[in-house]
């Protein structure tokens, strides 16, 4: 795969995920920030809602744990021949809370995509502190049909 490739199914990707109204994907409200080819990395932005809230008035765990998952799902789909790309096993460790207002920046790095697999990486940091939220590994499967 080429430079121009990368991008290119990137974009797909986010615009794919994007499009497809009344999914989790959709209400995420996710935006490209950034991606290297060389590092096979990317950087999503996912703003920070009021419906997304836990009592606490912080992101809810399990929406955090959805935008690094699609994070390290487009990477995984970026690196990789695969034309879907599910989850088979992910584990996610939270730092720190985020309020409604803020973004959620999540960098997903691809370490590894095999004709089967993929292993992957994410930091999720808030815009505003710069301050780390969760981390997390995924692994992911190449369906190349």
């Amino acid at each position: 795969m080429d430079k121009k490739q990368f991008h290119e199914r990137i974009q797909y990707f986010v615009k794919q995920r994007v499009r497809d109204e009344g999914t989790i994907n959709s209400m995420m409200d996710m935006e490209l920030v950034t991606a290297d080819f060389l590092t096979k990395s990317v950087i999503l932005a996912f703003p920070v809602k009021d419906w997304q809230m836990n009592p606490a008035k912080n992101l809810h765990g399990g929406i955090i744990a959805t935008a690094l998952d699609i994070t390290m799902g487009c990477i995984s789909y970026v690196s990789g021949n695969a034309v879907f790309t599910p989850t088979i096993q992910m584990a996610v460790n939270y730092v720190g809370g985020v309020s409604s207002g803020d973004t959620l920046l999540v960098e997903g790095i691809c370490d590894h995509a095999g004709s089967r697999m993929s292993q992957t990486r994410a930091i999720a940091r808030s815009k505003k502190s710069g301050k780390v939220v969760a981390t997390a590994n995924g692994s992911y499967i190449m369906n190349t049909k």
